[in-house]
């Protein structure tokens, strides 16, 4: 599976991967916005931004006119925003690709974001906000966010708060938009059934009138933590969820290849260490597990989970324990084998569609100096070595470097920095 880059005269960058056996092809705008590139008082612009996308264009001004025409394609389509980035994707059947592409780029290049439907959409998006508040399982990470990373882009939410929220205004949005979608801050990402020389002059159609821009300067998230955080979140429920992290690496970094097989080895899937020791040995929780977050300036090693709160203090020594262990003790090759074995299956598992496999070439493009293939990414999973796994656990895993984020009933807080104190 080969992949290839055609650069426009305006600085739009086209990136194909043709599969003639799919059964579908799969487009993807991916704008160089998101969060990273926002501040205090416009906090959620970039998410706002890419609500509006839908509602209306010059050519197609009512928002049915865009759903009415994507669904009489047979299409997925959607779109989200993250710390680094926004996307607007569809995927339809290959014979339907010329008029999906049509849509998606009227998106992105022609929306009218009219001042009646800003009012309704700012509406809708302060109730997503409520529904994040009312699950805990997704307000634990923003509370851990603001906690770990608090001053900073990476401590804003991508949503923004309902004060943001309430004060975006329509010249806000269109002077965002003309400052971050421009054509060097766009990639098009096209993977699936479709012919690559007639894509390629589509698109170089549709994008070429894009301005080209001036490059941004983004302040750096900064790493200056030097003792352990700790956060209580005061709900009426009877679980604690928790998101337990350490400050770790950025996308950029080499060390996030073996940083992944680590957070494997602790928290992913059922035969983890974590997930053996908390849920089928202690009974103290129904999900556990834990990952390497990496972004273009900033990462994090984080284990998570929802526990029964009387076992609080238990699990969290639990944690602290496998992660001392993991410092102190050579891994054996049959569970490194394993935890590999288990990584590359669920990364070709979830990249079967040219749908999944979008993001996943889009993403390298935007943030990364070199595109890798599914092979080169399995390659430097395979190369990680029990001993690197050693070093980097005793590296990232300081007690000094270190936030934990709890939503649930009161618990005793010095109890639980005793607990994380002892365990360095």
């Amino acid at each position: 599976m080969s992949c290839r880059l055609t650069k426009l005269k305006n600085g739009v960058t086209i990136l194909t991967v043709p599969q003639p056996e799919a059964l579908s092809v799969s487009v993807m705008i991916l704008a160089d916005a998101g969060s990273k590139d926002e501040n205090e008082k416009n906090s959620g612009i970039s998410h706002f931004l890419e609500h509006m996308g839908f509602k209306g264009t010059v050519r197609r001004p009512r928002t049915m006119d865009l759903s009415s025409e994507f669904d009489a394609l047979g299409a997925s389509y959607n779109a989200f925003t993250v710390h680094d980035s926004t996307a607007y994707y569809v995927t339809v059947i290959p014979d339907k690709i010329e008029p999906a592409v049509d849509l998606l780029a009227d998106m992105y290049l022609h929306s009218t974001y009219p001042e009646e439907e800003l009012s309704k959409e700012r509406g809708v998006i302060i109730e997503e906000i409520k529904l994040y508040e009312d699950q805990p399982t997704s307000f634990v990470w923003d509370v851990f966010s603001k906690l770990a990373y608090a001053g900073t882009s990476a401590g804003r939410l991508i949503i923004g708060d309902r004060e943001t929220v309430s004060n975006i205004t329509r010249e806000n949005l269109l002077a965002y938009r003309d400052k971050h979608y421009s054509a060097t801050a766009t990639i098009v990402i096209v993977v699936g059934n479709f012919d690559e020389e007639s894509m390629v002059k589509l698109l170089s159609e549709k994008f070429s009138s894009l301005l080209t821009g001036e490059k941004k300067n983004i302040k750096a998230v900064t790493e200056d933590q030097a003792e352990p955080r700790i956060e209580l979140s005061v709900r009426p429920i009877e679980q604690s969820h928790i998101v337990l992290g350490f400050k770790s690496v950025s996308l950029f970094d080499d060390r996030f290849y073996p940083l992944t097989v680590l957070a494997s080895v602790l928290g992913g899937g059922m035969s983890s260490r974590l997930f053996q020791k908390i849920r089928e040995e202690l009974g103290a929780a129904y999900y556990i597990g834990a990952g390497q977050f990496s972004h273009m300036d900033h990462g994090y090693l984080a284990v998570y989970s929802g526990v029964d709160a009387p076992k609080l203090n238990l699990v969290v020594g639990a944690i602290m324990d496998e992660i001392k262990k993991i410092k102190t003790e050579i891994i054996s090759e049959a569970e490194l084998r394993r935890v590999k074995d288990r990584l590359v299956g669920n990364l070709f598992l979830g990249l079967e569609t040219p749908s999944d496999q979008t993001y996943f070439y889009g993403e390298q493009a935007i943030l990364r100096e070199e595109i890798l293939s599914l092979k080169q990414y399995v390659e430097k999973i395979r190369a990680v070595t029990a001993e690197e796994l050693k070093t980097l656990a005793e590296e990232i895993f300081q007690p000094a470097h270190l936030s934990l984020a709890i939503v649930g009933p009161d618990c005793p807080l010095e109890e639980i920095k005793g607990i994380i104190n002892s365990a360095e």
